[in-house]
């Protein structure tokens, strides 16, 4: 009897020791702790940004970030020429900064007008706590603004991983086989056990 549960004490350990890593991912995703009101505006519209995990009255730093701004097709070079040459080259500007300070939980919402169209990323970091919150990304489109799919608000944030990856899997396969070996090494070890009790 005794090696009957030391038997299924080791396959279980093996089983169970074998599923651990599958779940070191980061699972469930933290809370995104920074956000934008809309993550498409148009140049000169107002938007929310919001973060939080600061100090209480912490000054904070919000830096505004441009990525590339979206290129335009030009008109057609003097003479005849058949090669179209963009009417605005992109030019990356230098990153803006704004004061604010966190309120009483920790947290700031400052509205932000943006008036060049492009990419642009916005973080909040505490001066006090070195805190930086999650990047958002905010696009400013001039005239395309209605042709741009998904013209809802970013969290900065990806979706949770909520599959199975394959290290689960195998582990879980590996896990199954010593639990099964365990209960037939329990099988045999009680049939022999039995038979010689019976000799």
């Amino acid at each position: 009897m005794k090696k009957s549960i030391a038997a299924l004490a080791l396959a279980g350990t093996i089983a169970l020791t074998g599923t651990a890593p599958a779940f070191a991912a980061n699972y469930p995703a933290p809370p995104a702790n920074a956000a934008v009101s809309d993550g498409v505006v148009g140049p000169g519209e107002a938007f929310t940004f919001s973060a939080r995990g600061f100090f209480a009255g912490e000054p904070l730093i919000i830096r505004v970030t441009p990525g590339a701004a979206p290129a335009a097709t030009g008109a057609s070079i003097a003479g005849g020429a058949s090669r179209s040459v963009p009417s605005k080259i992109s030019v990356l500007l230098a990153a803006q900064e704004i004061n604010a300070t966190a309120d009483a939980a920790g947290a700031v919402a400052i509205p932000l007008t943006i008036s060049e169209p492009g990419t642009y990323t916005i973080t909040a970091t505490g001066v006090n706590s070195g805190f930086t919150s999650d990047p958002v990304t905010v696009t400013v489109a001039g005239e395309a603004a209605a042709a741009l799919p998904n013209a809802g608000g970013s969290t900065g944030a990806g979706l949770a991983n909520t599959g199975a990856d394959s290290s689960l899997i195998l582990w879980s396969l590996v896990g199954g086989g010593a639990l099964v070996a365990g209960a037939a090494s329990v099988v045999v070890v009680r049939r022999r056990a039995n038979a010689e009790a019976s000799a």
